[in-house]
């Protein structure tokens, strides 16, 4: 049965897309994750690209790439950032599946933007791969043991039997914690997250590195990738030093564990290790069980999670990017070190 690659509007694809994605997650989709990620986007809409039946025009699939401002060496350029690749299950081919992911390496080729960045499961991996990809680093989580209980209950069955164990370990593993230790450097809060103004601006104008690869963080990225996310909830640990906002924490909660979307600035590991203190002390007091963060595997972050007790879990992807080869970029886009990546830089 033919079928056919097209660029579509976001207007004209919306409904046909939600269903896709609803047809193709375990989860509901619904329209206003949609107009937040694919339209609110203060970096600009998403690109989306349709795989419909030459002869009905039913869609059997599409991906998007989400626009993203990125500095590259201290200067701006445009990414793509690749999301929400799906093909209903009766359509899914190889031949269709490359034809959709090439869509994407096709429009950095035509000079649309200058580079793409992906985070494909293991199954699509291989398609990237193959219209030219390359792997740029493996995205790693570490994570920390809040609270004991629940897992002695996993291991044992018996809840009562887990709250004593619970009861007795966690005094101690507080105790021992490097946490316990600390002395901060900064003043650190939790800040309403609506409240993220042009300090952020300044924040990264400052502080943002001037070699390697990352993604714009200033207030009206943040606003919208955090306070304005239908999807999940997130709260915000600000540092100061005299005054002066020197760096943020964001975190979600998930069921009960506290997911770290982000840590700024990666390179100031005393500003590093005071944010992190302060979001461990917010989950016990929130009764969570654990901590967790994943990032690019060599995020510099790494050292100070290990620091304060955070041991590394099971991998989770391999992050991919693209470049023309004529590009002047290509090195440094490809190379895993240049980058200064979390999992807050990633698909949703």
């Amino acid at each position: 049965m033919p079928f056919e690659i097209v660029e579509e509007s976001l207007d004209v694809a919306r409904d046909d897309a939600i269903a896709v994605l609803d047809a193709t997650r375990q989860h509901a989709v619904d329209r206003s994750r949609f107009q937040w990620l694919y339209c609110d986007n203060p970096d600009g809409p998403a690109v989306l690209w349709a795989i419909r039946k030459t002869e009905t025009g039913e869609m059997a699939g599409f991906t998007v790439a989400l626009p993203r401002r990125m500095l590259v060496d201290g200067q701006l350029h445009r990414a793509w950032n690749g999301a929400d690749f799906s093909i209903l299950p009766r359509f899914r081919t190889l031949g269709l599946a490359l034809k959709l992911r090439r869509a994407a390496k096709n429009g950095v080729d035509d000079q649309r933007v200058d580079f793409l960045y992906a985070h494909p499961n293991e199954k699509m991996a291989v398609i990237h791969a193959k219209v030219g990809h390359s792997p740029i680093g493996e995205m790693v989580r570490y994570a920390k043991v809040l609270r004991t209980a629940p897992y002695i209950q996993r291991k044992v069955g018996n809840s009562a039997l887990a709250a004593v164990g619970g009861a007795m370990l966690d005094p101690l593993l507080r105790i021992a914690g490097a946490e316990t230790r600390h002395r901060a450097k900064c003043n650190t809060s939790l800040m309403d997250i609506a409240n993220i103004d042009e300090r952020f601006d300044e924040l990264f104008n400052n502080a943002a590195p001037q070699r390697g690869v990352i993604g714009v963080r200033d207030s009206s990225y943040l606003r919208w990738r955090y306070a304005e996310n239908p999807l999940e909830t997130a709260q915000v640990i600000i540092a100061e030093q005299n005054g002066q906002l020197c760096g943020y924490l964001v975190m979600t909660t998930q069921e009960d564990m506290g997911v770290i979307k982000d840590l700024f600035p990666m390179d100031r590991p005393e500003v590093a290790r005071d944010l992190l203190v302060t979001a461990i002390q917010q989950g016990r007091k929130q009764g969570l069980n654990s901590l967790s963060f994943t990032m690019l595997c060599s995020n510099p972050l790494v050292s100070s999670l290990v620091e304060f007790g955070f041991r590394q879990r099971s991998g989770l992807s391999q992050m991919y990017g693209y470049a023309p080869e004529s590009s002047e970029l290509r090195a440094t886009v490809l190379d895993a070190k240049a980058w200064w990546l979390t999992v807050g830089d990633r698909d949703v």
